[in-house]
Protein backbone atom coordinates (compact mmCIF):
# COMPACT_ATOMS: atom_id res chain seq x y z
CA UNK A 1 0.00 0.00 0.00
CA UNK A 2 1.33 3.33 -1.22
CA UNK A 3 0.27 5.61 1.40
CA UNK A 4 -0.64 3.85 4.78
CA UNK A 5 -3.03 5.55 6.97
CA UNK A 6 -2.05 6.09 10.76
CA UNK A 7 -4.54 4.26 12.88
CA UNK A 8 -5.86 4.12 16.63
CA UNK A 9 -8.25 1.80 17.83
CA UNK A 10 -10.93 2.12 20.23
CA UNK A 11 -13.22 -0.90 21.83
CA UNK A 12 -14.21 -3.31 20.01
CA UNK A 13 -13.61 -2.14 16.32
CA UNK A 14 -12.58 -4.01 13.63
CA UNK A 15 -8.64 -3.84 13.16
CA UNK A 16 -7.66 -4.26 9.59
CA UNK A 17 -6.20 -7.87 8.14
CA UNK A 18 -6.46 -10.25 5.41
CA UNK A 19 -9.94 -9.01 3.83
CA UNK A 20 -8.86 -5.32 4.48
CA UNK A 21 -5.34 -6.31 2.32
CA UNK A 22 -6.74 -7.67 -0.68
CA UNK A 23 -9.30 -5.27 -0.87
CA UNK A 24 -7.02 -2.70 -1.30
CA UNK A 25 -5.32 -4.78 -3.88
CA UNK A 26 -8.33 -4.46 -6.13
CA UNK A 27 -9.07 -1.17 -5.46
CA UNK A 28 -5.55 0.31 -6.38
CA UNK A 29 -5.61 -2.01 -9.60
CA UNK A 30 -8.72 -0.35 -10.59
CA UNK A 31 -7.08 2.87 -11.38
CA UNK A 32 -10.45 4.11 -10.90
CA UNK A 33 -11.00 7.73 -9.06
CA UNK A 34 -14.44 9.86 -7.79
CA UNK A 35 -15.41 12.55 -6.30
CA UNK A 36 -17.34 11.03 -3.19
CA UNK A 37 -16.82 8.24 -2.09
CA UNK A 38 -18.31 5.75 0.95
CA UNK A 39 -16.78 3.73 3.00
CA UNK A 40 -19.57 1.18 4.15
CA UNK A 41 -19.01 -0.50 7.35
CA UNK A 42 -15.74 1.34 8.06
CA UNK A 43 -14.35 -0.08 10.86
CA UNK A 44 -10.98 1.77 11.84
CA UNK A 45 -11.68 4.35 8.41
CA UNK A 46 -8.39 2.71 6.91
CA UNK A 47 -10.22 2.53 3.26
CA UNK A 48 -11.69 5.78 3.34
CA UNK A 49 -8.39 7.16 4.44
CA UNK A 50 -6.77 5.22 1.91
CA UNK A 51 -9.05 6.69 -0.64
CA UNK A 52 -8.25 10.28 0.50
CA UNK A 53 -4.53 10.24 0.97
CA UNK A 54 -3.84 8.81 -2.40
CA UNK A 55 -5.62 11.38 -4.34
CA UNK A 56 -8.29 8.41 -4.99
CA UNK A 57 -11.53 10.02 -3.81
CA UNK A 58 -12.16 13.86 -3.30
CA UNK A 59 -14.34 12.97 -0.14
CA UNK A 60 -15.78 10.19 1.57
CA UNK A 61 -18.61 9.43 3.64
CA UNK A 62 -17.70 6.43 6.71
CA UNK A 63 -20.75 4.48 7.52
CA UNK A 64 -20.41 2.54 10.48
CA UNK A 65 -23.66 1.23 12.86
CA UNK A 66 -21.09 1.08 16.02
CA UNK A 67 -20.47 3.06 18.24
CA UNK A 68 -16.62 2.23 18.96
CA UNK A 69 -16.29 2.14 14.89
CA UNK A 70 -17.43 5.36 14.59
CA UNK A 71 -15.40 7.04 17.58
CA UNK A 72 -12.43 5.41 16.03
CA UNK A 73 -12.90 6.59 12.42
CA UNK A 74 -13.54 10.11 13.49
CA UNK A 75 -10.01 10.23 15.44
CA UNK A 76 -8.18 8.82 12.68
CA UNK A 77 -9.64 10.93 9.61
CA UNK A 78 -7.72 13.59 11.94
CA UNK A 79 -5.14 11.88 12.86
CA UNK A 80 -4.45 11.73 9.22
CA UNK A 81 -5.30 15.05 8.26
CA UNK A 82 -8.41 14.48 6.32
CA UNK A 83 -11.04 15.25 8.57
CA UNK A 84 -12.08 18.08 6.24
CA UNK A 85 -13.09 15.80 3.09
CA UNK A 86 -14.59 13.31 5.69
CA UNK A 87 -18.68 12.59 7.35
CA UNK A 88 -18.99 9.93 9.39
CA UNK A 89 -22.19 9.14 10.09
CA UNK A 90 -23.55 6.02 12.91
CA UNK A 91 -26.13 4.27 10.27
CA UNK A 92 -27.28 0.35 9.51
CA UNK A 93 -26.38 -0.87 5.98
CA UNK A 94 -29.67 -2.68 6.59
CA UNK A 95 -31.99 0.22 6.20
CA UNK A 96 -31.70 3.28 4.16
CA UNK A 97 -28.62 5.41 4.57
CA UNK A 98 -28.65 9.07 5.26
CA UNK A 99 -26.98 9.64 1.68
CA UNK A 100 -28.34 10.95 -1.13
CA UNK A 101 -29.56 8.36 -3.89
CA UNK A 102 -27.00 8.10 -6.91
CA UNK A 103 -24.73 10.29 -5.84
CA UNK A 104 -21.66 8.09 -5.07
CA UNK A 105 -18.87 7.55 -7.23
CA UNK A 106 -17.31 4.36 -5.16
CA UNK A 107 -18.32 2.21 -2.12
CA UNK A 108 -15.78 0.67 -0.35
CA UNK A 109 -17.44 -1.97 1.27
CA UNK A 110 -15.62 -4.71 4.12
CA UNK A 111 -19.17 -6.20 5.37
CA UNK A 112 -19.37 -8.76 8.64
CA UNK A 113 -19.72 -12.43 6.27
CA UNK A 114 -18.83 -14.57 9.04
CA UNK A 115 -22.41 -17.24 10.03
CA UNK A 116 -23.08 -16.45 13.41
CA UNK A 117 -21.71 -19.54 16.28
CA UNK A 118 -24.00 -20.21 19.05
CA UNK A 119 -22.48 -19.34 22.11
CA UNK A 120 -20.10 -16.75 19.93
CA UNK A 121 -21.24 -12.74 18.64
CA UNK A 122 -18.66 -10.83 17.34
CA UNK A 123 -19.97 -7.76 16.05
CA UNK A 124 -17.16 -6.71 13.64
CA UNK A 125 -18.16 -10.34 12.15
CA UNK A 126 -21.32 -11.58 12.26
CA UNK A 127 -23.28 -11.49 8.98
CA UNK A 128 -25.67 -13.72 10.14
CA UNK A 129 -27.09 -16.95 10.41
CA UNK A 130 -25.72 -17.60 7.62
CA UNK A 131 -23.20 -15.47 6.96
CA UNK A 132 -24.33 -13.68 3.48
CA UNK A 133 -27.21 -11.51 5.31
CA UNK A 134 -25.29 -8.67 6.03
CA UNK A 135 -23.56 -8.47 2.60
CA UNK A 136 -26.61 -8.26 0.55
CA UNK A 137 -27.86 -5.37 3.07
CA UNK A 138 -24.29 -3.76 2.01
CA UNK A 139 -24.88 -4.69 -1.35
CA UNK A 140 -28.22 -3.09 -1.54
CA UNK A 141 -27.14 0.19 -0.07
CA UNK A 142 -24.37 0.42 -2.42
CA UNK A 143 -27.27 0.53 -5.17
CA UNK A 144 -29.23 3.00 -3.14
CA UNK A 145 -26.35 5.50 -3.09
CA UNK A 146 -23.81 4.76 -6.50
CA UNK A 147 -24.15 6.43 -9.53
CA UNK A 148 -24.74 4.46 -12.86
CA UNK A 149 -21.26 3.40 -13.57
CA UNK A 150 -20.09 3.98 -10.13
CA UNK A 151 -18.00 1.07 -8.58
CA UNK A 152 -18.12 -1.19 -5.66
CA UNK A 153 -15.19 -2.60 -4.21
CA UNK A 154 -16.71 -5.62 -1.98
CA UNK A 155 -14.87 -8.33 0.11
CA UNK A 156 -16.85 -11.65 1.38
CA UNK A 157 -15.56 -15.41 1.99
CA UNK A 158 -16.04 -18.69 0.66
CA UNK A 159 -18.24 -19.79 4.19
CA UNK A 160 -20.81 -16.84 3.04
CA UNK A 161 -22.63 -18.92 0.56
CA UNK A 162 -21.09 -17.10 -2.95
CA UNK A 163 -23.51 -18.52 -5.18
CA UNK A 164 -26.24 -16.32 -3.22
CA UNK A 165 -23.66 -12.86 -3.47
CA UNK A 166 -23.16 -12.83 -6.44
CA UNK A 167 -26.85 -13.68 -7.97
CA UNK A 168 -28.10 -10.67 -5.80
CA UNK A 169 -25.22 -8.76 -7.44
CA UNK A 170 -26.32 -9.73 -11.19
CA UNK A 171 -30.01 -9.51 -9.86
CA UNK A 172 -29.39 -5.75 -9.22
CA UNK A 173 -27.35 -4.81 -12.04
CA UNK A 174 -23.40 -5.20 -11.49
CA UNK A 175 -20.61 -6.62 -13.40
CA UNK A 176 -17.86 -7.95 -12.21
CA UNK A 177 -14.62 -6.20 -13.73
CA UNK A 178 -12.06 -8.10 -11.67
CA UNK A 179 -11.89 -9.97 -8.48
CA UNK A 180 -8.61 -11.84 -6.59
CA UNK A 181 -9.28 -14.67 -3.92
CA UNK A 182 -6.66 -15.58 -1.21
CA UNK A 183 -7.18 -19.04 0.40
CA UNK A 184 -6.45 -20.19 3.91
CA UNK A 185 -6.40 -23.55 5.79
CA UNK A 186 -10.55 -23.20 7.00
CA UNK A 187 -11.89 -20.43 4.10
CA UNK A 188 -11.15 -18.38 0.90
CA UNK A 189 -11.51 -14.97 0.70
CA UNK A 190 -13.03 -12.73 -2.27
CA UNK A 191 -12.24 -9.58 -3.33
CA UNK A 192 -13.80 -7.69 -6.41
CA UNK A 193 -14.82 -4.62 -8.35
CA UNK A 194 -18.46 -4.34 -9.42
CA UNK A 195 -19.79 -1.94 -12.19
CA UNK A 196 -23.43 -0.61 -11.31
CA UNK A 197 -26.10 -0.39 -14.18
CA UNK A 198 -29.07 1.46 -13.11
CA UNK A 199 -30.70 -0.12 -15.83
CA UNK A 200 -31.25 -3.81 -14.49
Amino acid sequence: MRTAPKLEYFGEVYRPSDDTWLLLEVFESGHVSGDLCVDLGCGSGILGIYALLSGRCRRVVFVDLHEDAVKTTSYNVVLNGVDVLSIVIQSDACYPLPIRRSSADIVLANPPYLPSQEGFQDITTNGGVEGYEKVLCFIRASTDVLKPRGRLYLVYSSLSKPEIIRSQLECLGYRVNRERSKSFFFESLIALEGVFSSES
